[in-house]
């Protein structure tokens, strides 16, 4: 093995989304490997792997430095060297990440009718706290049919939203209800139609799967494990586009066949990557 690692070339996101940001290839990797082991891994393989991925060292190293600065990573020095482990705040993100994950793999696609609805308003001068906002509701897959007014079809997502509501300071100027739609105004379709306008990111599924089914199987170690990763950061960065509606809503939705081919995937190289990633911690111990 060389000592550098790299993607192979005919897959990466960067035809499908923008390129992904360091921090989010480093919630990736730090995300799904580092619940493994307890101890946490060496700076060197996290930097080796991050630099497989695009990453330059001293990108990753300021990363990583943010990282714990922001209470998500911490760290640990063994003589002069470093080991990274996941805080009590990045395994909250971790387990976030993964039931949002299982609900957008999975198959289950049962819907009630009900509808978590949120009215809030935000000063105008509050800039940063509208963008936040609209960050986390982005986040949350909800839509804005009309001003004010936000909408999803995932009402177990309440609690989230009460949190986001929360920190924000918002709890004065904004509402939240769930129930289904009573023929009164916008149907759910009109609902849907004016929420979410889809057909950028239904034209990016197909990209994912025309690519995919053109991508030779990666065979050699260092290559599934940085193919894994990144199909796996594209499949978080897919998430956060996709407000995942019930098929009652949306029928025939390509990011079904995208969800599946993706898990697939993951399936197929999940031992295989994480077992390299490991053997790249102990080689660098």
């Amino acid at each position: 093995m060389s000592d550098a690692l790299v993607l192979p070339s005919q897959r990466g996101a960067d035809s499908l989304l923008p390129p992904p940001s360091a921090r989010s290839l480093l919630l990736t990797l730090a995300g799904e490997m580092l619940p493994d082991r307890p101890e946490g891994a060496w700076t060197t393989a996290l930097l080796k792997v991050l630099g497989g991925l695009g990453v330059e060292d001293h990108a990753g190293r300021q990363v990583l430095a943010r990282s714990a600065a922001s209470g998500w990573l911490e760290r640990e020095r063994v003589g002069r060297a470093v080991r990274w482990r996941l805080a009590a705040h990045g395994r909250e993100l971790v387990a976030e990440g993964v039931r949002r994950s299982e609900t957008y793999l999975g198959t289950d696609d049962t819907w009630d009718g009900s509808w978590l609805f949120l009215w809030v308003s935000v000063p105008q001068q509050q800039r940063t706290t509208r963008k936040r906002l609209y960050g986390g509701l982005d986040w949350l897959g909800m839509g804005n049919p009309t001003p004010g007014l936000w909408v999803t079809p995932h009402n177990e997502r309440a609690p989230e939203l009460r949190r986001l509501v929360t920190d924000l300071g918002l709890e004065d100027t904004a509402v939240a209800i769930t129930g289904p739609t009573v023929g009164v105004g916008l149907t759910d379709a009109q609902l849907v139609e004016q929420s979410w306008d889809l057909s950028e990111l239904a034209a990016q599924y197909r990209r994912l799967l025309d690519q995919e089914s053109a991508a030779k199987e990666p065979t050699d170690p260092d290559a599934i494990l940085l193919t894994y990763l990144d199909l796996l950061n594209l499949q978080q960065r897919f998430m956060r586009r996709d407000p995942q509606l019930p098929a009652t809503l949306l029928p025939e939705w390509v990011g079904h066949e995208a969800a599946a081919l993706l898990a697939e995937r993951r399936h197929a190289w999940e031992k295989q990557a994480h077992a390299r990633f490991w053997e790249l911690v102990d080689e660098s111990a």
